[in-house]
């Protein structure tokens, strides 16, 4: 999955970041996966090292891990990478739904830079770098506590701004993937447009535009056939009784529900139970 991005935007937002603190923010998916960065293709320490696949494997992990962290916080998380330098990541929302996360680092809160050196030149000699890496490990950026924190503050805002902008939202075929779950998760329970739109945090004209490709009769009746389909699954899959069903699919009018089966399946809710 991949997700859309206005480069132009978000890349000017990146650079000034960068400009301000001198920290690189890095963008990555639901997934985990890179999308975008600034700098980008920088000769740093951490570069350097991941080209061995030893060490790029536990960088991986250890992203993974700072991502399961934050998803299950679901705020800013700062942490040290296995390597010991500080990262900070924060999720980036479309309403309730984590879309990606946005990453600062790699950076050291350490002020003895002889002996953070003496470390790094040492995990470098495990993977069979060394001394050639001096310089990479001289330019990492030293932070205190109080600029990491204000600094992972102004990342928060970059994807609030993120997220007001719009500048990284699901493809359309994503977000119709994100709204029919949602509407599954949510399907004997009253749903209207208001309500996705406030569960993704997009407007009524955005809803519309990404529905009509896959709508005949308005997001009025794709609810309405999203739980008729959940009705007939539940109908050919479970031994509840038809009343249970339309309550369980959304339908507080049983005659009515009885009637909008029928019109769809040209059948009844009972006849096709009889089939299974």
């Amino acid at each position: 999955m991949s997700l859309k991005l206005q480069d132009a935007e978000l890349l000017r937002l990146m650079r000034d970041f960068y400009t301000l603190t001198g920290i690189r923010l890095v963008l990555f998916d639901a997934e985990y996966k890179e999308l975008f960065s600034y700098p980008s293709g920088d000769d740093t320490f951490c570069a350097v090292m991941r080209r061995n696949g030893d060490f790029d494997k536990k960088c991986r992990m250890s992203d993974k891990d700072a991502f399961e962290k934050c998803k299950q916080c679901r705020a800013l998380h700062v942490h040290k990478c296995h390597a010991g330098l500080t990262e900070a990541t924060v999720p980036l929302f479309e309403g309730e739904r984590i879309i990606g996360f946005m990453m600062l680092g790699q950076i050291t809160a350490s002020k003895d830079k002889d002996r953070m050196a003496e470390e790094l030149l040492a995990l470098a000699k495990e993977y069979g770098a060394g001394e050639a890496l001096l310089p990479h490990v001289r330019r990492i950026k030293y932070k205190n506590e109080e600029q990491i924190r204000a600094a992972s503050g102004i990342m928060e805002a970059c994807t609030a701004y993120v997220r007001l902008k719009e500048l990284v939202t699901p493809s359309g075929k994503r977000l119709i993937d994100a709204i029919d779950r949602f509407i599954e998760e949510h399907i004997g329970e009253p749903l209207d447009v208001t309500r996705i739109c406030e569960a993704f945090s997009i407007s009524r004209t955005r809803l519309y535009d990404t529905l009509r490709p896959y709508t005949d009769g308005g997001i009025a009746g794709y609810l309405k056939r999203k739980r008729l389909e959940h009705a007939k699954n539940l109908i050919r899959t479970t031994s509840l009784s038809i009343p249970e069903i339309a309550s369980a699919s959304g339908f507080s009018d049983y005659n009515y529900f009885l009637r909008l089966f029928k019109k769809a399946y040209g059948v009844s809710s009972k006849a096709m139970r009889k089939r299974v």
